[in-house]
């Protein structure tokens, strides 16, 4: 199977688990979740766990089409939700904001947009490590 295909069904499956299902309260409070704060916490584990869900068709698919084992597929699991529970986080992105951008990080459309490249840029390393 092609790189670009798996990258195409784990944009897929981000896109669903990003924007379709994403609560309002996983939104709003996911930020920090790393850290110490409960209401964080149970705001970002309840993003990633739904969001992995979403991704499930994507694995189920490179599993059906290359066979890997368990292992292989719990691996790819955990590189599609290490780096998304990292970045919701915000910790890293308000610190690229601030450094690289040179710029406060506040809602809108730059906090989206930086959000989102760097969950597209880990897909599509991903890809490339599962796809042909």
């Amino acid at each position: 199977m092609l790189w670009i295909e798996v990258f195409a069904a784990l944009v897929v499956c981000h896109l669903a688990g990003d924007f379709l299902v994403q609560t309002e309260f996983q939104a709003r409070h996911k930020h920090g979740g790393l850290g110490r704060d409960p209401v964080a916490q149970r705001a970002l584990a309840s993003h990633v766990g739904t969001y992995l869900a979403c991704q499930a068709p994507a694995l189920a698919w490179v599993a059906a089409e290359t066979g890997p084992g368990a292992a292989a597929i719990l691996a790819a699991a955990a590189a599609i939700v290490i780096p998304h529970a990292i970045q919701d986080d915000g910790r890293v992105i308000r610190a690229w904001m601030r450094r690289v951008k040179r710029t406060e990080y506040q809602p809108g459309v730059l906090t989206i947009a930086v959000d989102q490249s760097f969950h597209v840029l880990a897909l599509f390393a991903l890809a490339l490590v599962l796809g042909t």
